[in-house]
């Protein structure tokens, strides 16, 4: 028998073992005690990537420990079990994939010596439910949808992770075992964040068209209807995808230009066009094709941006980016209305953190010498609000989305939930 067999033959039986154990905490879990608390004696978190714990670019259960749902259901004092991914550095398991420690090398260095390997799967100690059933890449379709069942979702690599978190189930299926009393969502932010992440030609054009999105979003609701114990919950908008401080302005990398004489930025980079009081459109130059560029041009190549490259995010394309992601949350937003529940736009909160620049640099730090690195290259490039990948947030983000939920909340129900711990 392989060691991957025996890892699992065990985790079957711990598996068994468990379910027995746990069964009467399951069905019968006794309520948290202070105002409001049995609302939240079974809560199951819905999600992708940010309520799974990814962050730099990783996935381990050192950061799924660190996600706000995980936060959030200690403050509550109910019992959350996720998929934990191995994070044994004595065995050269570093996560599913490590998360990474310097951005700026080619290929970006990871945490754990070359030898780990790629994915050290999820530990053979299996809960007997999962109360976050979030996986990186799952945008609406994949709540609904198994790997096999039509309508098919798009085929992507983070496919794998439904598959050995969630044993290829939809994260409704797993839900609903949970028998959940309260649930958080926040879905949508996949069907928009290829337009900045995908790295083929054209991918400002990646997103799900609004009303696509509301049917199945409105899908997704009528399951959590269905379910019949579920007594609240709280859903959160799509965040604006322009604002992650993966991408930067074009006018941003035209001022850049001074510093470095051998890159060349043209004026088409400087183009905008208002939209509202706190949104307007820029060029969108994304990290994977804006920093090779800097890297060329600072150690001495003559390199030239040209924001009509397809690979820019261009005006028009940022204007439907970001209409698209309004009309997103119009629906998320009705939806929690209709039911009485909670709802939060987390916009505001990511404006506020763009006014600061120490929280989001408008542009990434690139280490003066690359042969070595400064503390806040290799810390926070993109600043201390975001992770090393520009795109998830960092830890004490997460920590400060639980205390928000946490007191929208309370809010909403009138409730007592303790302070994050």
């Amino acid at each position: 028998m392989t060691h991957r067999r025996i890892l699992v033959a065990g985790g079957l039986s711990l598996a068994l073992l468990a379910a027995a154990c746990h069964e009467d905490e399951l069905f019968t879990p006794l309520p948290p005690a202070y105002a409001g608390g049995a609302m939240f004696a079974r809560y199951v978190s819905f999600g992708n990537s940010i309520t799974a714990g990814f962050q730099s670019g990783g996935l381990n259960d050192s950061l799924q420990r660190l996600a706000y749902p995980v936060l959030l259901a200690r403050a509550m004092g109910t019992t959350f079990y996720y998929p934990s991914i191995n994070y044994v550095p004595s065995l050269n398991l570093y996560g599913c994939p490590s998360p990474i420690t310097f951005i700026f090398s080619n290929p970006p260095t990871r945490l754990g010596p070359p030898t780990a390997p790629l994915c050290s799967l999820r530990s053979p100690i299996i809960p007997p439910y999962l109360n976050n059933v979030a996986f990186p890449g799952a945008d609406v379709l994949e709540l609904l949808n198994t790997n096999y069942a039509p309508p098919q979702p798009t085929p992507a690599a983070t496919d794998a992770y439904k598959l050995f978190l969630l044993g290829g189930r939809t994260e409704l299926q797993r839900a609903r075992e949970v028998l959940p009393t309260f649930v958080t969502a926040w879905i949508g932010n996949n069907d928009v964040s290829g337009a900045i992440l995908d790295t083929s030609a054209n991918a400002g054009t990646d997103v799900t068209p609004p009303a696509t999105f509301t049917a199945r979003f409105n899908a997704f609701m009528d399951s959590l209807d269905s379910f019949g114990t579920i007594r609240g919950g709280l859903l959160i908008g799509v965040v604006q995808i322009t604002g992650a401080p993966y991408v930067s302005q074009g006018r941003v990398y035209f001022a850049a230009q001074a510093a470095i004489p051998t890159m060349t930025v043209l004026p088409n980079c400087l183009a905008f066009q208002p939209l509202t009081a706190t949104d307007t459109a820029f060029v969108y130059v994304p990290f994977h094709y804006g920093a090779p560029i800097v890297a060329r041009a600072a150690a001495g190549v003559a390199d030239t941006l040209d924001c009509s490259d397809s690979h820019v995010i261009s005006v028009a394309e940022a204007v439907n980016i970001i209409g698209t992601v309004v009309q997103y949350n119009a629906a998320i937003q009705q939806a929690a209305v209709a039911r009485d529940w909670a709802y939060l736009d987390p916009n505001p909160i990511f404006r506020t953190f763009a006014a600061d620049t120490n929280r989001i640099r408008p542009f990434p730090h690139f280490p003066p010498n690359p042969a070595a690195p400064d503390s806040i290259s290799v810390n926070a490039p993109f600043g201390n609000a975001a992770s090393r990948d520009g795109v998830h947030p960092s830890s004490s983000t997460q920590r400060l989305l639980a205390q928000i939920l946490r007191d929208s909340i309370n809010a909403h129900y009138n409730a007592a939930i303790p302070p994050i711990p």
